[in-house]
């Protein structure tokens, strides 16, 4: 059963990530899925073994990306510096930021 609750959390994850990539942008869709997945990790903090395997690596696995931020914070070094630093930042601030609020909260 947690294998069939890995690869629907995981297709959720994903689609939900390919749709903020579209209503936001890439920047803006890549900004709030690791920032929503870092504070919904939190939210996870203490869960059973199986919630965190199938919703936290699967779901928010799939959900947020490491690889695309660091892509786009590439493209955006070698165009805009300015931006690609406060762009950084605020991810990674904001990812802090959000786990620790979803910590408290759960």
């Amino acid at each position: 059963m947690i294998v069939l609750g890995f690869v629907v959390a995981a297709g959720v994850g994903a689609g939900a990530r390919w749709y903020l990539g579209g209503a936001l942008g890439r920047l803006g869709g890549t900004m709030v899925a690791n920032t929503l997945g870092s504070f919904l990790l939190g939210l996870l903090v203490g869960q059973s073994d199986g919630t965190t395997t199938v919703v936290g690596v699967a779901g928010l696995g799939a959900l947020t990306t490491w690889s695309a931020l660091m892509a786009q914070l590439g493209e955006l070094g070698r165009t805009d510096r300015e931006r690609a630093v406060r762009y950084g930042a605020v991810s990674l601030i904001g990812g802090v930021a959000a786990a620790w609020l979803g910590l408290k909260m759960g």
